[in-house]
């Protein structure tokens, strides 16, 4: 009986490490990855859209693939604030 709860205590001091509430990277860091990220995903979607669609269409496609990585970036910082509450 006693090594049965040896045993139990011994599992519950091993149990399994909580995650990191320290970040990775850098706010900063963050923000000028997402700035280069989105300005790239914006230039080349406008050079693929360009000569099937015109300028202004190119234009238009290439800022909602630019703003879209930025609602991601923004919006996975507001669900992980949420969650971690």
């Amino acid at each position: 009986m006693a090594n049965k709860k040896k045993l139990q205590a011994g599992k519950q001091s091993k149990s399994i490490p909580s995650l990191p509430t320290k970040p990775w990277i850098s706010m900063r860091n963050g923000i000028l990855i997402i700035t280069f990220t989105s300005i790239g995903m914006a230039v080349l979607t406008a050079i693929q859209v360009i000569p099937v669609k015109g300028w202004v269409e190119g234009f238009l496609w290439g800022l909602l693939f630019g703003g879209l990585i930025w609602i991601i970036f923004f919006g996975m910082i507001f669900i992980n604030r949420f969650l971690k509450r």
